[in-house]
């Protein structure tokens, strides 16, 4: 049976998937799996906050799935771990699925450059508010906990005037870090919100997440970069 599904999946060079945050009740573990089977890929990046701390008492069975998921795939394919604000540290998640972290990741595919990083490096709402931003955190959890539709949730991250400076900082600060590093494409995770633009000359995307509607993940084939959408 393993073997007729691999011969179904769709065939591309790199997977890129973020804030995943196994270990919060709202993460969309399913749909996570959906995606995790649905390609054959030399490459799988997890552009940071796959976990949600270490709160490992709040695993549900589908959080181990995923997790276990994941450490089946390192040892058929290079795994990427990005570290993200919400993750472990390093040295704890690099023990937990025998990986090295990393902090930002750069390869190429033919001419192409390419950059992962996380982006809370340039949320300057995080970085100089800490234990505001901490609070909000908890608060917009408990209303993802309640509003089951996620109509309220979309509300408060399309509305919040600091959520919307967030998210053009961070694609503004890795910008700038591609340009430095000569990159012909920019990957974050972080926001909450699906985005992509381009910037004199280099395409940043952002991926979202997987506690909210719709997610999103990047597949690369060749110098091709396609966003996907799952509602």
């Amino acid at each position: 049976m393993e073997i007729i599904m691999e011969a179904f999946k769709i065939k591309i060079d790199c997977l890129i998937i973020s804030d995943i945050h196994l270990g919060d009740s709202t993460a969309r573990c399913r749909e996570v799996l959906e995606v995790l089977r649905k390609y054959d890929y030399d490459k799988l990046i997890l552009n940071g906050d796959i976990v949600d701390g270490l709160r490992l008492e709040r695993w549900t069975p589908e959080h181990w799935g995923v997790f276990s998921k994941l450490k089946r795939l390192s040892k058929k394919c290079e795994v990427v771990w990005i570290h993200g604000n919400h993750d472990a540290s390093n040295y704890i998640l690099s023990r937990l699925l025998g990986l090295r972290v990393r902090n930002r990741y750069v390869w190429k595919y033919g001419r192409k450059k390419f950059l992962a990083i996380h982006g809370h490096q340039y949320d300057r709402y995080l970085n100089n508010n800490y234990i505001a931003s901490q609070i909000a955190y908890i608060f917009y959890s408990f209303i993802k906990n309640i509003d089951y539709n996620g109509i309220l949730a979309n509300l408060i991250r399309n509305r919040s005037a600091v959520w919307e400076r967030g998210s053009l900082e961070v694609a503004k600060g890795a910008l700038r870090l591609g340009r430095l590093l000569m990159a012909d494409y920019v990957f974050c995770g972080h926001t909450h919100k699906i985005h992509s633009e381009e910037g004199r000359g280099i395409k940043y995307f952002n991926t979202g997440s997987w506690v909210e509607k719709p997610s999103a993940y990047i597949t690369i084939t060749g110098d091709q970069v396609e966003l996907h959408k799952i509602d």
